[in-house]
């Protein structure tokens, strides 16, 4: 897996939400899910086939790489002279310091997946490296401190470290000049060691003149002197070294930290090697009655797991382990593809944009990622595509680097003061967690081998000249200010960096005259934020930024202002944004214009609203902006005849109809309600607007009839009254094409169910068309009455499969509901092989234990079982003839819920064709035990609200105010946080176990037949 945070190569298994999905081993499973296959296979013999692989010694290391473009290697430092690099930077004066991580894979603490507690102690290390003769080679190694558990990042500050070592985020400094820290100062407390691939990492200095890192995926609940300090779950954080104070932002993935020159940031997993943080949590955060999608975004053209082209040999022991997954030795005999997971991306890490001026114009802003399972360097280009990018693999069947030496690790990467791209090689022989290594095999490895070896690389361009070091510790402030528009990166950081940490406030005025002059956009940039960092902006200067000729500085000043825009000026230079002719200015103006007060506020969302485009995350930031004026510019844009002529008019009158009932204020609602309710509303908005304040106000345990009783004006029940009369004429008219009718009838959740309850028990008849039937289904299901369940259960025998399945999700939607259910199945009433498996599932695991204790009751022995013995018992299925044709019909009707492939079914689970490189004997493991290797990001969560209501299902996006949970069909459910009583993972995949019990074994053949006939498209 990866090292302390990679992870190496991974298996692809069908997981989590339903069938057939490749699966990653992410951490949090790391206690379930990983142990390896401890079964032999017949005809096994470890000591003849556990050769170990050797390593290659750093002199000749160089020969076991090919590269791309002419480009090669030169060895800036290896073993003794560094060991294990994990991470790296270089202070002010070039000298470069490095995280050795020595203690991988082990820890000190013993734990349930390592209860030895075999793990080295204190034998972490950062170490100085110096080119003292400016021959390209590290010629001095000091260990500059010492005695530590996981170093694994440093960043530069005020002449010492920060040094992230779990559990602790240090300080140190040399005060002495002997280059050794005699001061170590503990600054926060709290990161988690639980799994080695998911710990904190890449300390990285902002444009902000801030840090900014990687959580990882491991817990962080952080103390600052003993005092609680953030709960950072799955986010990333950023912190003035300053002040020491920290603010947690968009992330929480693994291992891998970058940005590019105008603060983009990048992170990756193990499998997905590219992910753009396209909104920060402060936005995300702000608006907490907006259901805002996640902040990340896989940007890799390909998909998540793309395919990778190694060189390398697959390690014996992998074979071995492969081999007793497939649990037959015919299959030790298949292709090195199929007998391990090779071919896509299985430990991407250290994912970095190369920022430096060294190499041709054309690889400024590349994207580097290691695979270190695969023993390659891949490569990127970036195009920027709206609020994101897309991320083009750069080189065509083949990686910028590869290596036949197994033992090659590129863990992380460093734009170096030479403008040159830095390469961390951990070198050991293997990376994996232990866990998923069975015991008799690891008896024949050593998993530390290689703690005493490590190589740094400098990649070097065809005729590319060493440039010396600047040494911008000593400059003065005319040379800092001019090093602000140097062409390399790491120049225009270090500088900034200086300038910000000693407060030169001499440099104001060069500053000012760089911001406003400078020919290079970028100098422009660091100008800006220096001078932010120097407290020394002003309106003056934001305004002309927000009117630069570089759509990029126009972005940042607009940024920038956000302190400033309670003046007059500054708003009004923001919202002229809004009608930008560039994207990222206006989306920034999004952003921003949240910080707007008063009338300036609510005329500036009015513009942008008139000027948004169909782009769904322009949409997503101008939603976040919408705070405590979302009633008074919803009524606003209701008159404005201008917008509603704008495409974008009726999905975002909708959007802010369902933030205004969100809202807790019944005065606001009632506004917008009476608004929607009059003359003035046009009738075609009318029915999108009620809906989605109904929406909204159930979000809080209201509903329109609640908010109608809060008012006196008889006028508002009247006119609502009459258009819930409409909706039930059109609801109940057969004359009407189905089409018109289900969205009245959809309507109708909103009413008050005394008068609509006989519609819709009379559209649940089987004679109806099932689109009204679902319909009917649905409108029940919004109301809370005690009556749903008995209506919803007395028309079962007419319900169809598709029907029959909604209305198990209405009735698992509260408590109350789920006793009548169990009651009638007890009862005989529905039938227990009318109830999905996942359902079933649900009802087993449900957090309630009266709940479950019942469900055991009813389906003992239906799911679980010995999987193991199951999965043996199938194995007569790899023998049969099968037909691809066949198998998509069975697919279609057993797992289209939750998967697509090709043209056929949901995008729920994960992308299925990415187990192109599975045998089908592995398949066949992922598919009748589905928990062995289940992906973390695929788990089954059951939220409880305050209410009662109950959502179960895959966490497809997290702010800070809502989650949305993704069931079959891709449907999904936003519960607002405040609203959230329980929260809790059921541990397991949503796919549940038992396929075997509702397919033969010819069927299964020809589904695993069916998912090999379709390629990935690149």
């Amino acid at each position: 897996m990866r090292r302390p945070v990679l992870r190496s190569t991974l298996t692809f298994g069908l997981s989590a939400t339903a069938l057939l999905a490749f699966a990653v081993v992410l951490a949090a499973n790391v206690s379930r899910g990983l142990h390896a296959q401890d079964t032999k296979v017949p005809g096994e013999n470890l000591a003849e086939q556990m050769k170990r692989l050797p390593a290659v010694e750093a002199k000749d290391a160089i020969k076991t790489f090919s590269f791309e473009k002419g480009f090669t290697f030169e060895t800036f430092a290896a073993e003794p002279a560094v060991g294990d690099p994990v991470d790296a930077c270089f202070d002010e004066n070039g000298r470069m310091f490095v995280a050795e991580f020595h203690a991988y894979p082990y820890s000190a603490e013993k734990r349930e997946h390592d209860p030895t507690g075999r793990g080295k102690k204190e034998s972490g290390i950062i170490r100085m490296l110096e080119d003292t003769d400016g021959d390209g080679k590290a010629d001095r190694s000091v260990v500059f401190a010492d005695k530590l558990d996981w170093p694994l990042s440093v960043a530069p500050y005020n002449g010492g470290l920060f040094v992230i070592d779990p559990p602790h985020l240090y300080y140190f400094k040399d005060t002495n000049g002997d280059d050794v820290a005699d001061e170590k100062r503990v600054i926060f407390s709290g990161f988690s060691r639980y799994n080695v691939q998911g710990v904190a990492n890449n300390l990285k200095w902002g444009l902000d003149n801030r840090i900014w890192a990687a959580t990882g995926s491991n817990p962080a609940n952080l103390t600052k002197e003993g005092m609680a300090l953030a709960n950072l779950g799955r986010r990333d954080w950023a912190f003035d070294p300053r002040t020491e104070k920290l603010e947690p932002t968009t992330g929480g993935i693994q291992y891998g930290h970058s940005m590019d020159d105008w603060g983009n940031r990048f992170v990756c997993s193990n499998s997905v090697h590219i992910i753009h943080c396209v909104f920060e949590e402060k936005y995300l955060a702000r608006n907490p009655y907006f259901a805002a999608p996640g902040g990340t975004r896989s940007i890799a053209k390909e998909g998540g797991a793309g395919p990778v082209f190694r060189r390398s040999p697959p390690e014996p022991w992998r074979l071995v382990r492969t081999a007793r997954r497939v649990a037959d030795p015919k299959f030790a005999g298949l292709p090195a593809n199929e007998r391990v997971p090779t071919g896509f991306f299985t430990s991407a890490t250290g994912v970095t944009i190369y920022r430096g001026d060294a190499y041709p114009e054309e690889y400024r802003g590349n994207v580097f990622v290691g695979d270190v399972g695969g023993n390659l360097i891949h490569r990127k280009t970036l195009t920027p595509t709206g609020a994101t990018f897309l991320a083009v693999r750069a080189d065509e069947n083949t990686e910028f680097v590869a290596s036949t030496d197994t033992w090659f690790r590129p863990v992380n990467f460093v734009n170096a003061p030479d403008g040159s791209l830095f390469v961390l090689d951990m070198y050991r022989e293997t990376i994996e967690h232990p866990i998923s290594i069975p015991e008799d095999i690891k008896a024949y490895l050593d998993l530390e081998s290689g703690h005493d070896r490590g190589r740094i690389y400098r990649l070097v361009s065809p005729g590319m000249k060493r440039k010396p070091v600047v040494k911008l510790g000593k400059a003065s402030v005319a040379e800092l200010v001019a090093n602000l528009e140097s062409t390399n990166a790491w120049n225009r950081q270090t500088a900034q960096r200086l300038l910000w940490e000693r407060q030169e406030k001499s440099a104001v005025p060069s500053l000012i005259k760089l911001a406003k002059e400078s020919k290079n956009p970028l100098g422009r940039l660091h100008a800006l934020y220096t001078l932010s960092g120097l407290e020394a902006l002003t309106p003056e200067i934001l305004i002309a930024a927000m009117k630069d000729s570089h759509p990029g500085i126009r972005e940042h000043g607009a940024r920038l202002s956000e302190p400033f825009l309670k003046q007059d000026a500054v708003a009004e230079a923001l919202i002229g944004l809004a009608t930008d002719s560039e994207f990222r200015p206006k989306f920034q103006a999004a952003l921003s214009m949240g910080y707007v007060p008063g009338e300036n506020g609510l005329r500036g969302m009015a513009t942008l609203a008139k000027n948004l485009t169909a782009d769904p995350d322009l949409r997503t930031a101008f939603l976040t902006s919408v705070t405590d004026n979302a009633a008074s510019l919803t009524k606003a844009l209701l008159k404005d005849a201008e917008f509603l002529k704008t495409v974008q008019a009726r999905g975002l009158l909708s959007e802010l109809a369902r933030i205004v009932g969100a809202r807790p204020e019944d005065a606001g609602a009632l506004a917008l309600l009476t608004a929607v309710t009059g003359s003035e509303c046009p009738a075609d908005v009318r029915p999108l607007m009620l809906q989605g304040l109904g929406e909204g106000l159930g979000r809080r345990g209201m509903s329109l009839s609640k908010l109608l009783k809060t008012s006196s004006d008889a006028a508002v029940a009247s006119q609502t009254a009459q258009f819930f009369a409409n909706a039930l004429a059109t609801a109940r008219d057969d004359a009407q094409q189905p089409a018109v009718r289900r969205p009245a009838v959809l309507l109708l959740a909103f009413a008050e169910l005394g008068e609509v309850a006989g519609t819709l028990e009379e559209l649940l008849a089987p004679q109806q068309p099932q689109e009204l039937q679902s319909a009917a289904v649905a409108a029940l299901a919004a109301h809370d009455d005690p009556s749903v369940p008995k209506v919803l259960l007395a028309a079962w025998k007419g319900y169809g499969p598709k029907v029959r399945a909604e209305a198990t999700d209405a009735l698992l939607a509260r408590l109350p509901r789920i006793e009548a259910l169990l009651t009638a199945l007890t009862e005989g009433k529905v039938k227990r092989a009318e109830v999905d498996r996942e359902k079933k599932q649900l009802l087993l695991n449900h957090p309630n234990k009266a709940i479950s204790g019942r469900a055991k009751e009813l389906f003992s022995g239906e799911l679980g079982g010995n999987r193991v013995k199951v999965v043996a018992d199938f194995q007569p299925v790899l023998e049969l003839a099968a037909d691809a044709t066949r198998g998509k019909e069975i697919f279609t009707k057993k797992c289209s819920q939750c998967h697509k492939l090709g043209d056929v079914g949901h995008q729920v689970g994960p992308d299925l064709t990415s187990t192109q490189n599975k045998s089908p004997a592995d398949l066949l493991i992922s598919i009748l035990d589905p928990n062995r290797e289940a992906q973390a990001a695929f788990i089954a969560y059951t939220a409880v609200t305050v209410d009662g209501e109950t959502y179960t299902g895959l966490v497809a996006t997290e702010s800070a105010g809502s989650i949305t949970l993704r069931r079959g069909e891709g449907k999904e459910d936003t519960i607002l946080r405040n609203r959230i009583e329980v929260l809790a993972s059921q541990g397991l995949s949503l796919m549940p176990e038992g396929l075997e019990k509702e397919l033969d074994k010819q069927q299964l053949a020809d589904v695993i037949a069916f998912v090999k006939s379709l390629k990935k498209a690149n």
